[in-house]
């Protein structure tokens, strides 16, 4: 038994997580939650939020690829990218590797994710720098209210759908999505787990389908986050979500045009889910 445990305290699962750690690296409270970063002898460096694990350095690029990827690939020219949440830096990152894309930019709440990141994750924050990135501190919805700015790609990169987060998930978030994207443009966010929290996916899905022409349901096994079975919702004005446009070309360690493929769920079980949810 390791001298020291960090116990994850997630309210949205049934299940808890211990993490060995060798050292705290950054530990604070900032205007809207606890953060912490410490180091695990298997993760890495190990970002968590409010007592829950964000992301591992070992095994993040299962999410933040698959995240980013799929609609990058599915949209013929996401010149313009939106990037809601995510301070940490790994999506905005994965964006970057396309150079048609041209500008991105990131609405995060909470500046001290951002900074805390630069200092203590590098690999992740790296595309910080790239002068295609523009940084605006602000809440999701919000900065979607106001905005007179048109994106061919929305990415929600948020936490649990509690807190702060939980105004991402709502219809009028997601009308404001629809309203914010050109005539062909697209949005994925992650939607929790299909063991743990099929309601809330089945619901998501429903009010993405009520809103764009095109709705799907994709997933990649994480073993960070509690449910492990974990899903992204895509929506699209125009474009098969399923469908590449183009080659996939950028460096990846996790995603590829047949995990791209194999990815979204048989059409069979997608219609039990979201017929019942059994």
């Amino acid at each position: 038994m390791a001298d020291f445990l960090f116990h994850e305290m997630d309210p949205f699962a049934p299940i808890k997580y211990s993490y060995e750690f060798q050292e705290v690296l950054c530990q604070r409270k900032t205007r809207y939650q606890e953060l912490l970063i410490f180091r695990n002898p298997f993760f890495g460096r190990v970002l968590a939020l409010d007592g829950v694990v964000q992301l591992t350095e070992r095994d993040e690029h299962f999410y933040h690829e698959m995240l980013s990827h799929v609609a990058l690939h599915a949209h013929p020219h996401p010149a313009a990218v939106l990037v809601i949440g995510g301070g940490d830096g790994g999506t905005v990152r994965e964006v970057l590797k396309h150079e048609m894309v041209k500008r991105v930019l990131l609405v995060e709440l909470d500046r001290d994710v951002i900074e805390a990141s630069r200092e203590y994750l590098p690999t992740l924050s790296c595309g910080f720098a790239d002068p295609r990135v523009e940084i605006v501190e602000a809440e999701g919805s919000e900065f979607l209210a106001r905005t007179r700015k048109k994106f061919d790609l929305i990415i929600i990169d948020s936490t649990d759908p509690v807190g702060p987060a939980a105004s991402l998930c709502t219809s009028q978030f997601l009308s404001r999505c629809f309203s914010t994207l050109k005539a062909d443009g697209m949005f994925v966010a992650q939607t929790e787990s299909l063991h743990f929290h099929r309601d809330f996916v089945r619901d998501v899905q429903h009010r993405l389908a009520a809103i764009f022409n095109l709705v799907d349901l994709y997933a990649v096994p994480l073993a960070t986050y509690a449910g492990n079975w974990w899903t992204f919702s895509i929506a699209s004005k125009a474009h098969n979500p399923r469908k590449l446009s183009r080659e996939h070309r950028v460096p990846t360690k996790y995603y590829a045009a047949d995990v791209h493929r194999h990815a979204f769920l048989p059409r069979s079980l997608y219609k039990r889910l979201m017929a019942d949810g059994r």
